[in-house]
């Protein structure tokens, strides 16, 4: 009888989940037993037994067609849904506003120059940077948007769409000093030739290495799949990240949230709110309706037995209808201060809705006190409501900007920082900059350190906050520099050189100085590393 004996895999495999269960100690304390060390690893409480998920790779808990739905959900909640909008903007305001500004700063003491000289070149390369950042026809491939544009159009397609891309093409035009042109292109168009599935080395559009998983190559379409407008059938081109022979990036991902290590694609911004968004948003327009409904006055006539319609004056009967048609009557609706006249027999049954309802604020507020939550966003900072106090006004606003400076050094390191190397790769290729040793790694490098500065917090208080700048200054917790960028969106040195031209001119037409302390200007100040 020993075939009586024999399990299949399967069964061997249950036995054993239920020896190890049985072998786990039951943990102790209040509200029922577990069967696991971890609650939260339980399969028998109540309360875990439904909530069973599963284990995935990257691009299968992200799977093509739910990562569709979630971004065509998020583009509609940005048009339409207004927390959605507010999420949205607010964070394209703070972070990118009116556009990164770059500042280059050499690593003068790698170069083996000296600190004057770095400034010189600091200058140099800003010059040519601006001269290529603010031409629409330099930097952008539809020759419409400068880059300080292209950086708030980039942030905001990643946050809807979950990424971005952006291609480096190489297009000659008149009138023109460069050639490098950006191209951003939608998550959309990123995509599998001719929807084919996914295979080790293509995932979504993105051809990588099965080996390290670096990306290799993407495919671009030349429309967007799934639009049955389009005349001509589609094609894909495939584009190279890297250059073959000079290694540098010909294609940039501009990504929303890069979550887990071999993750390709990502998620939009509102994906994990779009759920309650949305029954909010229907809560808050059902709300409204019935405001306005309830907001409405109207008085109905009631007629008697005794009521003759010949009795009725010329002017309230109308116009007569001809004998043989039915006389058009209008619909009887509600209206602000309407008055609507019924036939014999009717009566109006009114309901009170009891509006506005004194519960929705409060409920409303609760379930936004979440959104921002999961969104990283105070709710004082999501609606720009700050009732409260100052101390808690500030504070919603200092977390709000650790997320906001997080997603600007983001967008430096996936579109600015690399967007400017190109230029210079391309100013040094022309002779339009003379970098000695540039075509080193180390000293590439070195020649094309910047930082880049965006719009400044802001103060709910500015007198306060100018008096802790200076204690802090005083205490030696900080530095002019930093201060002056953190204030007013500028480097201290610039400030200091515009101060004291303003100082010099000032003395020279025989002006009074408004500050006693500013009779002498102060000597030159060194950099600060």
């Amino acid at each position: 009888m020993a075939w009586f004996n024999r399990k299949t895999p399967e069964e061997k495999a249950v036995r054993a989940a239920l020896d190890l269960v049985q072998s786990q100690p039951r943990a102790q304390g209040g509200g029922g037993g577990s069967e696991t060390r971890w609650r939260g690893a339980s399969r028998m409480l109540r309360s875990m037994a439904s909530w069973v998920p599963h284990l995935g790779s990257p691009s299968r808990d992200l799977s093509k067609i739910e990562r569709s739905t979630l971004i065509a959900r998020s583009r509609d909640a940005m048009r339409n849904h207004l927390l959605g909008r507010a999420a949205i903007v607010r964070v394209r305001t703070s972070v990118v506003g009116t556009g990164l500004i770059c500042r280059p700063q050499v690593d003068y003491e790698a170069l083996g120059i000296s600190e004057e000289e770095g400034e010189q070149l600091n200058e140099h390369l800003e010059r040519e940077w601006t001269l290529y950042a603010e031409d629409p026809r330099e930097c952008d491939a539809e020759a419409s948007s400068t880059h300080y544009q292209q950086q708030a159009i980039a942030l905001m397609s990643a946050l809807t769409g979950g990424d971005l891309f952006v291609a480096t093409p190489d297009i000659e035009r008149d009138g023109t000093l460069f050639s490098t042109r950006l191209q951003l292109l939608e998550t959309d168009r990123i995509s599998n030739p001719n929807g084919q599935p996914d295979t080790a080395s293509l995932s979504e559009g993105i051809e990588f290495d099965t080996q390290t998983g670096a990306p290799i190559a993407v495919w671009v379409c030349s429309g967007y799949p799934g639009d049955k407008r389009l005349a001509k059938p589609l094609t894909w081109e495939r584009l190279e990240v890297f250059g073959e022979q000079t290694g540098r990036r010909r294609v940039l991902q501009v990504w929303c949230d890069k979550e887990r290590p071999g993750q390709k694609r990502g998620a939009p911004y509102l994906a994990p709110v779009l759920e309650p968004l949305q029954k909010l948003e229907r809560y808050s327009s059902a709300e409204l309706m019935a405001a306005v409904i309830s907001a409405m006055f109207t008085v109905f006539l009631k007629k008697g037995s005794e009521f003759n319609q010949s009795n009725l004056p010329m002017a309230a009967l109308g116009n007569e209808q001809p004998e043989g048609l039915a006389q058009e009557l209008p619909p009887v609706e509600l209206g602000e201060g309407a008055v609507v006249d019924l036939a014999p027999g009717e009566e109006p049954i009114t309901a009170n809705p009891a509006r506005p309802n004194a519960q929705f604020d409060p409920f409303f507020m609760a379930v936004a006190k979440e959104i921002g939550a999961a969104l990283e966003m105070p709710v004082e900072e999501l609606l720009l409501y700050y009732s409260s106090s100052y101390s808690a006004a500030r504070a919603a606003m200092l977390q709000a900007w650790r997320m906001y400076n997080l997603r600007r050094w983001w967008l430096v390191c996936d579109f600015c920082q690399p967007s400017y190397e190109l230029l210079v790769d391309e100013a040094v290729a022309r002779g339009r900059l003379r970098l000695p040793g540039y075509f080193d790694p180390a000293r590439r490098r070195a020649y094309t350190r910047a930082v880049w500065i965006g719009p400044a917090r802001g103060a709910i208080d500015e007198l306060k906050e100018a008096k802790a700048a200076q204690a802090r200054i005083d205490a030696g917790l900080s530095n002019e520099t930093i201060e002056a960028a953190a204030m007013t969106g500028e480097t201290w040195l610039q400030i200091y050189r515009q101060r004291k031209r303003e100082v010099q001119q000032r003395r020279a037409d025989g002006l009074e100085l408004p500050n006693s302390k500013q009779a002498e200007p102060p000597a030159e100040p060194k950099e600060e590393e």
